[in-house]
């Protein structure tokens, strides 16, 4: 039965970061126990994803093998999207700790899909369309009061606020410290395993192209008091399952070899506040190697970096309810020429604007868009480049489709937004982003396959998102969202050059992109 002095198990960390639900109780074993649930109903509107690109269409996509609509189509956590959708995520969290906190269990349950009639009616049936996931799974041991050893699969990230190098769920293992004004966090991940199958292949038993991905990665924390924090990191993250190659050879099953790529990234951030302000500042390294690519250079240096900001001023008192507006900016290298042996495209290991104060879940470069060249959660331009196609770091669900490449063009962003709360159960938050690329690149066309075209660096388009919460209750709320991208003249090109043949550039799409989305949650 539920136990009076158990409620703030609900609510503890350790019990698991995505949602530990309500309901608490304690065994007689002493055994503390927490349970609940999330449902996220989510109908989606998006149009013009492509830019209008395959309204202009006049002649068919790689000899009519590829979709008209393909540059519509993106990926997300519920899968391959396009159009109008109403999207379902829900979540079954279970947890349980003793009450000397010596150990901690986590897990959480999810179903996410676009739904129909059968999917529902599936009910996990022959095309696992309607299965639940074991989406989190954390089990923790306190080796001492200060220091606890992690296994499983849960968010772990890095206190990076402008989403520059790394933040996921990985399978791994991590150990947290907490010693005075110190705090940090040491990892490893397996981002991709090659040794197991269904089925007998001698490729993974023998494991003769050693072909994974792990990523190894801590950081340190030092807060300078209770509102400003000195944090370093560092990562490697080690590459050998992906090809070279572009997003066409993917496709055209033309990608060349898996290169040994090692990719180190070292990083300082300065984030606090003081009085009305809060700001951040951080600068991120990468280097390393990619040997043995299979291109005219065979062995490449890697040599990029990053840097990001925000000022965040907090007026709530001069107003009288909260409002929080700020100014931000993120800038990426690029790389500058495709005839050195250096790779200057800064990828990050899984970078996570999405997740910023950049950012949300309602954003259309953020969601995925392959006209504009981002993946999931990113706004790096990861499936561009000069033509080294050498992939750095990434989502790995999509690294087979040569995202995250380490020539790719670098950005720059400036961001101006705000937060307005006038009610404690109403927000508003708005976002205007305007993105340019930083170098030139090379476009091959998707009408003939091979015809390539060279991209002026310049302006991309500026992105406007907005997003409404309201609470209904501190069990059930309502989102109204509403996202519009607006190209630039390297879009116009962009489009232009995916539509070439040897006779000149296709025509350029210039639509206006937009997204709208509702939410309707419970949660318990």
């Amino acid at each position: 039965m539920a136990q009076e002095d158990t409620p703030d198990f609900a609510n503890d960390p350790l019990a698991g970061p995505a949602g530990t639900g309500t309901i608490a109780l304690e065994t007689p074993g002493n055994i503390m126990m927490s349970f609940g649930a999330r449902a996220r109903i989510i109908p989606t509107s998006e149009n013009e994803w492509d830019f209008g690109f395959s309204d202009d269409l006049t002649m068919p996509l790689l000899d009519g093998n590829l979709d008209k609509n393909f540059f519509k189509v993106h990926v997300n956590e519920s899968g391959w999207v396009n159009e109008d959708y109403i999207r379902t995520e829900t979540q079954i969290y279970f947890n349980a700790m003793p009450r000397d906190r010596k150990w901690s269990f986590h897990a959480a349950l999810e179903f996410d899909r676009p739904v129909d009639t059968t999917v529902v009616d599936d009910r996990g049936g022959t095309d696992s369309n309607s299965d639940f996931g074991l989406e989190r799974l954390t089990g923790s041991y306190a080796i001492n009061p200060n220091l606890r050893f992690n296994a499983g699969w849960d968010v772990w990230v890095m206190p990076d606020p402008a989403g520059l190098t790394y933040g996921d769920d990985a399978p791994g293992f991590w150990l947290d410290g907490d010693y005075g004004s110190f705090d940090f966090s040491l990892g490893y991940f397996k981002m991709s395993e090659n040794n197991w199958g269904t089925s007998f292949d001698s490729d993974w038993l023998t494991d003769e192209d050693n072909a994974d991905r792990d990523l190894y990665a801590g950081y340190l924390n030092y807060h300078v008091s209770e509102t400003n924090r000195i944090s370093g990191l560092y990562m490697y993250d080690r590459v050998r399952n992906v090809a070279t190659g572009s997003l066409l050879d993917a496709i055209l099953g033309t990608t060349g070899d898996k290169p040994k790529t090692d990719s180190h990234y070292l990083g300082l951030i300065y984030e606090g506040g003081t009085g009305l302000v809060n700001y951040f500042v951080e600068g991120i390294y990468q280097f390393g190697q990619a040997d043995d690519t299979g291109l005219a250079e065979e062995d490449f240096d890697i040599n990029a970096f990053a840097f990001a900001g925000d000022l965040e001023l907090d007026l709530s008192d001069s107003v009288g309810y909260g409002f929080k507006p700020h100014l931000g900016f993120i800038y990426t290298s690029g790389d500058d020429d495709p005839e050195d042996d250096n790779l200057e495209g800064y990828t990050g290991s899984l970078t996570f604007q999405r997740w910023t104060t950049f950012g949300g879940e309602n954003t259309i470069m953020a969601d995925g868009n392959t006209m504009m060249g981002t993946v999931l959660y990113s706004y790096l331009p990861g499936f561009y480049g000069n033509g080294t196609p050498v992939v750095a770091g990434g989502l790995p669900n999509t690294n087979a489709l040569g995202t995250a490449r380490a020539d790719n063009p670098g950005l720059t962003m400036s961001s101006v937004g705000f937060s307005l709360a006038p009610k404690k159960y109403l927000m508003f938050k708005s976002n205007i982003n305007s993105f340019w690329w930083n170098e030139d690149f090379s476009v091959r066309s998707f009408v003939d396959g091979a015809t390539p075209t060279k991209i002026d660096s310049g302006y991309v388009g500026t992105e406007w998102d907005n997003e409404l919460l309201l609470a209904l209750s501190k069990n059930t709320f309502v989102k109204g969202q509403a996202a519009v991208l607006f190209p630039g003249e390297v879009m116009d090109d962009v489009t232009a050059a995916r539509s070439a043949t040897a006779a000149g550039p296709g025509e350029e799409s210039d639509d206006v992109a937009y997204r709208l989305g509702a939410e309707f949650i419970w949660q318990f």
